[in-house]
């Protein structure tokens, strides 16, 4: 894909990982938060993946922020340490180009170069186009959550997925 870079996130790219996290919390079920995030929450967000393990990464073009991909900590529970959670969000009008999967792919290298071992995905199961993309990338789904989530006025279902690095 040309144009499309992708690098670490720095704290001056607060602003743009909140309006494209915002845009889906206002018009999609990729997350179920329903109150939108101010720049400052983003960057105390950024600032918590100190870890090589935890690794955000943008997908640029122009210098503009298309899209952005993270591995968070799964649980603040010791046992779980190796063990992590990947989002992975893309700016509206640049869905379907494969940034997506190109940000989800180098995230997870990052991640496993970094010593992460499980990756844990929590998908929506309307949102068909990310559970089809993370069978590409080898998730395997292990369970469902019936209704544990509800959101325009409607309750919703979560995959979950596993990936081992």
């Amino acid at each position: 894909m040309p144009d499309i870079a992708i690098r670490p996130a720095r704290d001056a790219d607060a602003e743009q990982i909140a309006a494209i996290y915002n845009e889906a919390v206002a018009t999609t079920t990729a997350t179920f938060d329903t109150a939108l995030e101010s720049v400052e929450h983003r960057r105390r967000w950024l600032a918590e993946h100190d870890a090589p393990q935890l690794p955000v990464l943008v997908a640029h073009q122009d210098d503009v922020v298309v899209g952005w991909a993270a591995l968070s900590r799964y649980s603040e529970r010791c046992a779980y340490s190796s063990t992590v959670e990947v989002s992975t969000y893309v700016a509206a009008g640049q869905a379907r180009r494969g940034i997506g999967m190109r940000l989800t792919e180098a995230v997870l290298e990052a991640g496993a170069a970094a010593g992460a071992h499980a990756v844990i995905a929590r998908i929506c199961t309307e949102n068909v186009g990310s559970l089809a993309m993370a069978e590409r990338l080898g998730f395997e789904q292990v369970g469902v959550m019936r209704e544990v989530g509800r959101k325009f006025e409607r309750w919703l279902d979560v995959a979950i997925l596993e990936r081992m690095t």
